[in-house]
């Protein structure tokens, strides 16, 4: 099964994304982050509890939810049914996509100006995405800036670690 695990991170994370995305317009807020869950536990038991993937999806996690909670604080995102910090939705959707820079996307390790190019282009595009749905409310075109630079930089951190963490086990 191992030998799939890129083709089983991939769908496993668009299935996700798109139950995190739908959920809080479905008022359903639960489904996409359960859906994360199982996808995430059954990658960990593909790749036998792998420590390094357990701290790349805590790691997302903890900037997932600093960066998403600022964009909300400072107005530059809205998200359908939270208050005052990110969603659990969104959250799930960092853990989820950390998963595939380990495996699916492995070959911008150390391409980081591609990484970064892709968080330039596909982190707002994302968020996009989500106003398309209604999950997501985007306040102004400044606020597409700061997406894009926020994703610049946090693909090839990710990636960054992600090295770090499979050079130092």
């Amino acid at each position: 099964m191992k030998r799939y695990i890129k083709l089983y991170d991939l769908i496993g994370f668009k299935i996700c994304w798109i139950l995190c995305a739908f959920c809080s317009v479905w008022e359903k807020p639960y489904l996409g982050p359960l859906a994360a869950l199982i996808f995430i536990i059954g990658h960990l038991s593909i790749v036998k509890f792998n420590f390094r993937d357990i701290k790349i999806i805590f790691i997302a996690i903890l900037l997932g939810f600093i960066l998403d909670t600022l964009f909300l604080s400072f107005g530059f995102v809205g998200y359908k049914g939270s208050v005052s910090y990110a969603p659990l939705w969104i959250i799930a959707m960092w853990a989820g996509f950390s998963i595939t820079l380990i495996y699916t996307l492995d070959k911008l390790q150390n391409k980081y100006f591609l990484a970064s190019l892709l968080g330039l282009v596909g982190g707002p595009l994302s968020y996009q995405a989500g106003v398309g749905i209604g999950s997501i409310t985007i306040t102004n075109n400044t606020s597409y800036i700061i997406l894009a630079i926020a994703w610049a930089f946090s693909v090839p951190l990710l990636l960054s670690l992600i090295k770090y963490f499979s050079n130092n086990q």
